[in-house]
């Protein structure tokens, strides 16, 4: 099966018992003839999935070597009800790879898609070539509580100015945060629908609800393990065990850089990526089962 770049496509998910008619939506990017990379998304997804406008322009400067990939970019579903935990989003989320690929991919996940990419590959490895585990999260602790629970309250109240202000501290340093206050100041606020701000407020109670999978780690997947040295969400001490309980993990701390270094520092993040996909990209060999039509 081919399929054009750029395709936005709903799945269904659940079954019956879930009494939820909830859908995935995924959003194909790049070469079809390429290896598959799938970008499994963080908190960020609440407000801003794939299938609203302002959330496909997050991935328009990704900086990931996608012209050469087949690149699939998956939120989690809609509505989400019916879903309990991480484990779950990782099973919903497997439905996806069995359904839109033909072979295991490289997954690059953030934040709390690393929470789901833990639980995918302890289930499925099968799906999985390799993974890239971006600003991971190991755990929950008091920190992630904070910071999470700060930023409920802030949507909640629909604090949009205070909101983006906290994310912009907890992301960047430097003089990359002053140029995106700077920048911040230029937009215009957009006002958010209830929808997205229940869907944001769930997949928090879903982030601190995470239980790691038994046994902790990716197991014998191939992973990069990528942290930044100053980020207040997820700390380098997750990376660390993440690292040291995964056999074939290796871990980089980005010096000076906090949660969003991959927007802050893109030339790192593509060179650590770019170089663990040609380590890999033979791992891509097809698996039984496939595609639909």
């Amino acid at each position: 099966m081919t399929e054009d770049g750029d395709t936005l496509r709903w799945i269904d998910v659940g079954d019956a018992t879930d009494g939820a008619a909830s859908r995935l939506p995924s959003l194909g990017l790049g070469d079809p003839s390429g290896p598959p990379i799938v970008l499994i998304p963080g908190l960020t997804d609440g407000l801003y999935p794939v299938f609203d406008p302002r959330g496909r322009g997050l991935f328009n400067d990704v900086p990931v070597p996608m012209d050469r990939c087949r690149g699939l970019v998956v939120s989690y579903r809609h509505p989400l009800i019916g879903v309990t935990s991480t484990a779950h989003l990782a099973a919903d989320v497997a439905t996806v790879l069995h359904r839109r690929l033909d072979r295991p991919a490289v997954l690059i996940c953030h934040s709390m898609g690393t929470m789901v990419a833990q639980h995918l590959a302890a289930a499925h490895p099968e799906l999985i070539a390799g993974l890239v585990l971006s600003a991971p999260l190991a755990a929950v602790d008091d920190q992630l509580r904070d910071v999470v629970g700060r930023w409920s309250g802030l949507v909640r109240e629909g604090r949009w100015d205070a909101m983006a202000e906290d994310a912009l501290r907890c992301s960047y340093t430097g003089a990359e945060l002053d140029r995106r206050r700077e920048l911040l100041e230029l937009l215009e606020p957009s006002a958010v629908g209830q929808e997205l701000v229940d869907r944001h407020l769930r997949l928090s109670e879903l982030c601190l609800a995470h239980r790691p999978p038994d046994p902790f780690g990716t197991g014998e997947v191939s992973t990069l393990v990528l942290a930044g040295e100053r980020d207040p969400v997820a700390p380098p001490d997750h990376a660390t065990s993440l690292a040291a309980a995964s056999p074939a993990a290796r871990l980089h701390v980005l010096p000076g850089l906090a949660h969003g270094f991959p927007e802050q520092a893109p030339a790192a993040f593509s060179a650590f990526v770019t170089s663990f996909l040609g380590e890999v990209a033979g791992s891509c060999a097809s698996w039984v089962g496939g595609p639909d039509a």
